[in-house]
């Protein structure tokens, strides 16, 4: 299929997932539905990695027809192949961008440009001259400005932290991440304007949140969940089959469990799970054993097996997620809508609406 053919098939498959959003509620504002409809994903997506148990073949224009059915897909795709990129699921990114509910004239901030597509959305729903988005990855940034352009978009890219916002942009109306803070950089707060709204992944859910004159946020999570790499990743070790090998021989007194590893896949208790231990990671479960491995930045640990976990380091990792679970079990099991996040220059803090549960938000972003 010659490139001349694809756009007519782009645009179809372009319709129908603007059709699909909006049937599923994702996308209710006309400014939004126009922009999706503008806007080729597949400009941003040239190839995307297919994730199999032994392979990752690439999709790109040799496979037209698979190529762009994907790419018009209401699905996340891997666009690298150390798996360390990704262009996200359109529903979510709508979802975010109608929550940020940008007005007219509003300047926009975009923490983790990525492929560009969410900072073509957001220019041809602001005008690329009140756009700015930054990433700390200088290629990703280079090749969205190469995409951006040839749809005629030129917003401020910028290549930096985002923890450190962008201060030549500043003050901002609107400030949106596509990564995840452990808690909302100061930063960004200084450069939010009065009445402005940021609207950032937080611990697995959602956050929108208003700042008023006195620079103090309150805000709400939206009910779905949302998993971003994080704004700061832990570091890979070195050598990750010397850590697994040390974790799986080291001898560590064991008890039996009273949840096992599937809780890690529940996604409504995730949103407790992260705020309790945020940083916490599935590692890996090994094939041959069926041992499942969690760790910890600080260097703790959990290896589940036959119905038994044994922990060791600073934290009892698996201890944490059994108590709140309990936790989350007594309060009702709540969705990540029935929480609130208040923010004074003091303290971040989760609480849940109509209880005395409170969770503070780590001090590192």
């Amino acid at each position: 299929m010659s490139a001349d053919l694809w756009e007519p098939r782009a645009e179809k498959l372009r319709g129908q997932l603007v059709d699909q959003l909006v049937s599923d509620g994702a996308v209710t504002a006309d400014v939004w539905r126009a922009a999706f409809r503008a806007v080729p994903r597949h400009v941003f997506v040239p190839v995307f990695y297919r994730q199999t148990p032994n392979a990752q073949p690439a999709v790109d224009e040799t496979s037209p027809d698979e190529w762009l059915e994907g790419v018009y897909s209401n699905q996340l795709l891997v666009v690298s192949p150390d798996v360390k990129s990704s262009s996200t699921i359109p529903s979510l990114m709508a979802t975010m961008l109608e929550a940020l509910a940008p007005v007219d004239g509003d300047r926009a901030l975009e923490i983790g440009t990525g492929t560009g597509y969410n900072a073509a959305l957001l220019c041809h729903r602001l005008g690329d001259s009140n756009v700015v988005s930054i990433d700390i990855a200088a290629d990703l940034v280079n090749a969205a400005r190469e995409r951006l352009a040839l749809l005629g978009y030129r917003p401020t890219l910028g290549i930096g932290d985002g923890t450190d916002g962008w201060v030549g942009g500043a003050l901002y109306d609107r400030i949106i991440a596509t990564c995840a803070p452990n808690r909302i950089p100061q930063t960004w707060i200084d450069q939010t304007r009065t009445g402005g709204r940021i609207v950032s992944p937080i611990a697995t859910g959602i956050a929108v949140i208003d700042f008023d004159d006195n620079r103090q946020g309150t805000g709400h999570f939206l009910p779905g969940g949302a998993f971003f790499m994080p704004l700061r990743p832990a570091p890979r070790p070195a050598d990750l089959g010397s850590q697994l090998a040390d974790i799986t021989s080291a001898n560590a007194t064991a008890r039996s469990v009273e949840l096992d590893e599937s809780v890690w896949f529940d996604d409504a208790f995730r949103f407790i799970q992260a705020l309790e231990l945020p940083g916490l990671r599935f590692l890996t479960t090994l094939p041959d054993t069926g041992v499942t491995i969690f760790t910890h930045p600080d260097g703790s640990w959990a290896r589940i097996e036959k119905g038994t976990v044994a922990q060791a380091g600073p934290q009892r990792l698996w201890d944490i997620v059994e108590a709140a679970y309990g936790q989350w079990d007594e309060l009702g099991r709540p969705g990540r809508d029935k929480f609130r996040l208040d923010i004074n220059p003091h303290v971040q803090q989760v609480r849940l609406d109509g209880t005395d549960a409170t969770w503070q938000l780590p001090a590192v972003p």
